[in-house]
């Protein structure tokens, strides 16, 4: 566990030190995630998210699960963002994306996840400063983030825990219209969470750090952060999950 902190420190401090000219703004970012079980393998997956002047997304796609711990999804985004020259989500983009996720039991008080996603990212074009509505620019995006938790509540983690998590997520960019930076951001933030059986609320700080359109310029984003996470089933679902326990 220290070499995962240590890791995430080590991150930190890296970007910093790749720091020329950076602003700095606030931010709120606030995401509602949901999972429908349909049965033991499949689920369907919707997420929206609003990071004020900034973007709004909505993912959508289905799920695999191999098991409790490793599961797998594809599915379609689509959103609008914010540009050099303002802070309007005038920005239309279409996202393809798929993950693969790996959930692990350290003991009854530590938990972690790792996820590998990729976007497909078309993102409206600009030119001359202006937004072309229905031309698009293309870009691969790939995306890594660990995340680990630790009850705080004196007890193991169970349907009522009350915990920590900590977040660190680098996200890098390829393709022919990536000149410059193949950095597209990097995340870090540290959350206090709670469970209510099907719902989760964290609540806490998140640190984004994003090149902007030139090689020397970045921002960095201070965010106020509430995700709700909340967990369904079907009738089927519900049904199969009786019979396996």
């Amino acid at each position: 566990m220290k070499k995962i902190i240590l890791l995430w420190v080590l991150s930190v401090s890296w970007i910093h030190a790749q720091e020329k000219k950076v602003e700095n703004e606030g931010q709120v970012w606030i995401g509602y995630m949901t999972s429908v079980k349909l049965n033991n393998h499949f689920s369907i997956w919707n997420d929206f998210h609003y990071a004020s002047e900034n973007f709004f997304l909505a993912r959508h796609g289905l799920t695999y699960n191999f098991s409790k711990q490793v599961s797998v999804t594809g599915g379609f985004a689509w959103g609008y963002l914010s540009t050099s020259s303002t802070n309007q989500l005038v920005r239309g983009e279409l996202r393809p994306w798929a993950q693969l996720m790996f959930n692990s039991k350290l003991d009854d008080y530590w938990q972690t996840q790792q996820r590998i996603r990729y976007d497909a990212r078309y993102k409206e074009a600009i030119e001359n400063g202006e937004i072309v509505h229905g031309k698009y620019t293309f870009n691969h995006r790939l995306r890594y983030m660990l995340n680990v938790r630790r009850t705080i509540d004196g007890q193991p983690f169970g349907p009522h825990s009350t915990f920590l998590s900590l977040n660190n997520e680098i996200l890098v960019n390829f393709g022919k219209n990536i000149h410059s930076n193949n950095l597209d951001q990097f995340r870090a933030s540290l959350l206090v969470g709670k469970s209510f059986d099907n719902i989760t609320v964290q609540l806490g700080y998140m640190y984004r750090y994003v090149p902007q359109g030139t090689a020397d310029s970045y921002k960095n984003y201070h965010g106020l952060t509430l995700w709700v996470n909340q967990n369904f089933k079907t009738k089927k679902g519900a049904e199969e999950t009786v019979r396996h326990q």
